[in-house]
């Protein structure tokens, strides 16, 4: 499950910020807004589009209202949204520009490949709703490229233009002709969305641009002029920022994939003058790209191992791995540069992937804290050696605690390219009785990489033993199976087993019917409708979350951790129900003594597990908020395993994430804390999460 937003409030021309304001201000909600506000929560809650419903919304005086029922119907997702979409190609030319730059979002959220063309025209007009149309070109794709490509020959505002690189930067092939003027005219701000689309893609011909960027000054007078066309941080477009930015997309980009033979002797000097920036997340940027050229490049990781920052060093540790030969001798004196487990897992993760054999891969079998006993089972998968993995593996499918038998046949299950060997293909079979069903869950997810008729019975089986779990994992993974067999072979079931199958009593949870809606025996349960909860709930989120948001006075939080306290704003318009999700769990102290257990150095920190290696959660899922809201530095975005399975685990952006925007929703940002923030490693705690207003 893992992603964020930070700064992102909207790109607003001050003129128009002041003509939504006085909009916003012209009246306040009386109780038949609160009621229908109410009443589109439980519709988006459910994905019914009642289109009546919406009209009613949008003869409301309150804007709020009216703002929530244009992106509601792009909430609903494309198979039932479609009916609203001529109200929002009507919508993108509402006076209100809130309600016109969610109607274009939403159209993005919905793929509609035929609002391109007013999509097209709409990139013409104010800032704030421009932007979120090159977005929705950008979700659309492929059919988008022309309308894409074509507004890049034009000279937009900064915020539309930094949207259309990133829309760009979707494409294959990337429009490299297109993208590169604005790698060298332009604010920062635009020279690093433009950096982002050849980086993302590491495609070899940007490499050449990246390394001249490598040396090439932004324009202070270009982006003085950003800050005064921007009255509030537009996404991405925050010049103080955007220099370390476009140094970190340069060296992510000159990876030795992009790069090649030719440009290897240049991009690996560059690399290693980065690996030495002020910046550490251009470091840990450097650090990966440096270890895809092997050997050669081992000194700059030896040395980021005694970095100051500990995420840097941690970065090192994993990139060892192509670093590494079975001839290194210099691997304990490494392992002591740094006492923290993080550090350490990851060296020795490293190790073994390069074909070393540390003590510790032993010695930590039989330790009493089982992350060290998880970390040996998942490093001794990461290995190309199948017989050894298998061997260390196997026995820790029998440890006492379920998160390290859950790490061990996670292992065991080989990449898709490899055939599942016959011992190893009867241990996942035997996991299916486990007791803990986030094992199960596990065992079956690797079984499904390879579905067969043989092993239908034991999952079926499965599938009636978490009948019984307080929560859906294993009941999940076992419909998925059913379905990945049906489509790859559905003449395997017999009239028995069909007969067998269509027996089953319908689930009562949404996402099981929803993973089994393309099997045909289970068509029964495509005709039940979502119960939504009742209507006072919903009010009571209004009145508790949205109303405070649309009053300019937004509820807040703050986490409490050992590196220090981290202070939040919930964005309670845009994402109520993720809001009041995660407030009512942090007033429960659900998130007391937790710990970060996924933190990736310069993308996320991730949180809301008590189970502590990531499947935890608080055995229920909420539903998808997606807003406009965009994956800047700081963003708070819940974490997913698929869509509408939120539940408690949300995680922090340390950097933007453009390729997130639309995919996990955003419900707030930090506001004070980014020194903690990049200061946390994996495994540190968190006292407490204090609701606030």
């Amino acid at each position: 499950m893992p992603f964020r937003k930070s700064c992102v409030s909207l790109c607003l021309i001050a003129g128009v910020t002041l003509h939504a304001d006085a909009l916003n201000a012209q009246v306040s909600p009386g109780a038949a807004d609160t009621r229908l506000y109410a009443q589109l929560l439980s519709m988006t809650d459910t994905r019914q589009l009642d289109t009546l419903l919406i009209d009613r919304c949008l003869a409301s005086r309150w804007q709020p209202l009216r703002q929530a029922a244009a992106l509601a119907i792009g909430q609903v997702g494309a198979e039932r949204g479609a009916p609203g979409v001529p109200r929002l190609r009507r919508l993108l030319n509402d006076r209100n520009p809130s309600v016109a730059a969610n109607s274009a979002y939403a159209l993005g959220l919905l793929r509609d490949s035929a609002s391109i063309p007013v999509l097209t025209a709409t990139v013409a007009s104010s800032p704030e709703v421009a932007q979120e149309a090159a977005w929705a070109l950008g979700e659309i794709g492929a059919p988008a490229r022309s309308a894409i490509t074509g507004a890049l020959k034009t000279t937009r505002p900064p915020a539309v233009t930094i949207q259309l690189l990133l829309a760009a930067a979707k494409l294959r092939p990337i429009p490299v002709a297109e993208i590169r003027p604005f790698l060298r005219n332009g604010a920062s701000p635009v020279v690093w969305a433009a950096a982002y689309a050849f980086a993302r893609s590491r495609i070899p011909a940007g490499v050449r641009d990246l390394i001249d960027l490598a040396d090439t000054p932004t324009s202070a007078a270009t982006d003085a002029r950003v800050n005064q066309s921007v009255a509030s941080f537009a996404p991405y477009a925050d010049p103080r920022v955007a220099p370390a930015r476009i140094r970190a997309e340069v060296a992510r980009g000159l990876a030795k994939s992009a790069a090649g033979d030719s440009l290897r002797p240049v991009a690996i000097t560059v690399l290693t003058r980065l690996a030495d920036d002020g910046d550490p997340h251009v470091r840990i940027n450097a650090l990966r790209s440096l270890s895809t050229y092997g050997p050669a490049v081992k000194a700059a990781l030896v040395k980021a191992t005694r970095d100051a920052d500990a995420n840097v060093r941690i970065a090192a540790a994993q990139s060892f791995a192509t670093v590494f030969t079975k001839t290194s001798s210099d691997f304990a004196s490494l392992l002591g540069a740094d006492t923290s487990l993080m550090y350490r897992t990851s060296l020795v993760a490293s190790a073994a992937r390069a074909g070393l054999r540390p003590t510790e891969l032993t010695q930590w079998t039989s330790s009493r804290d089982w992350r060290l006993r998880a970390a040996v089972a998942a490093a001794e998968g990461d290995t190309l050696d199948r017989a050894f993995a298998i061997a260390r593996a196997t026995r820790l499918t029998r440890d006492p605690d379920p998160r390290v038998r859950e790490a061990a046949y996670g292992a065991l299950s080989p990449p898709s390219s490899m055939p599942l060997e016959d011992s190893v293909h009867a241990i996942l079979v035997n996991g299916l009785r486990d007791p803990d069903f986030y094992v199960r869950a596990t065992v079956l997810g690797a079984l499904a990489d390879r579905p067969s008729a043989n092993d239908l019975a034991a999952v079926l089986a499965s599938y009636q033993q978490a009948g019984r779990d307080s929560a859906n994992d294993a009941r999940l993974a076992a419909v998925q199976y059913v379905a990945a067999l049906w489509k790859r072979d559905s003449s395997s079931f017999t009239s028995a087993r069909r007969a067998e199958l269509s027996a089953l009593p319908t689930p009562s949870d949404p996402l099981e019917r929803a993973a089994g809606a393309a099997v045909p025996v289970w068509n029964k349960w495509k005709t039940v409708m979502p119960s939504p909860r009742p209507l006072a709930w919903y009010e009571g989120v209004v009145r508790g979350v949205v109303l405070p948001s649309a009053a300019g006075k937004p509820l807040g939080a703050t986490i409490a951790t050992v590196r220090g306290p981290i202070k939040l704003e919930m964005f309670g318009e845009d994402a109520p129900i993720t809001v009041w999700n995660f407030l009512t769990l942090a007033r429960s102290g659900y998130y007391r003594n937790t710990r970060f257990h996924r933190v990736v150095p310069n993308f996320v920190a991730q949180d809301g597990d008590p189970r502590d290696d990531g499947n935890g959660g608080p055995g229920y899922a909420i539903r998808d908020e997606m807003n406009r809201h965009r994956y800047e530095r700081g963003a708070v975005g819940m974490a997913l395993s698929g869509p509408d399975t939120g539940g408690s685990q949300y995680f922090i952006t340390h950097s933007p994430q453009p390729h997130l925007d639309g995919h996990y929703t955003v419900f707030g940002r930090v506001v004070s804390g980014f020194d903690v923030l990049d200061k946390l490693v994996q495994g540190d705690a968190i006292t407490s999460i204090t609701a606030t207003r």
